[in-house]
């Protein structure tokens, strides 16, 4: 027992600064376990489906809410415009933990 809590100290040690995500761990298992995934595949891509539909719902909606009196074609331009942009914050952000797993993780 001895011999692990010294190599928990030696990796403690080794990282300078850990990650938010690590030292709130507890919290995020907790959290896990009170939520409920699906059963099935089938039941979890339902799932997945209804919350995309509703949140590209609402993204058109608030498009609508700040660009009153826009027609349909103006809309989905913008819709695909935040999306793109979106996306591109994604692959920022993907790049960014790659790094970061790298140097906490070595692979």
């Amino acid at each position: 027992m001895k011999v692990r809590s010294k190599k928990r100290i030696r990796i403690a040690q080794r990282s300078k600064k850990v990650p938010l995500w690590l030292r709130r761990l507890g919290i995020v298992k907790a959290e896990l376990k009170a939520a409920r995934f699906p059963r099935t595949a089938k039941e979890g891509f339902r799932e997945c489906m209804m919350l995309s539909t509703t949140a590209l719902r609402w993204l058109r909606d608030s498009i609508r809410d700040a660009h009153p009196g826009a027609n349909e074609e103006r809309v989905e331009a913008e819709r695909r415009l935040l999306l793109a942009r979106l996306s591109a914050a994604e692959g920022r952000w993907l790049t960014k933990w790659r790094k970061e797993r790298v140097r906490y993780f070595g692979r």
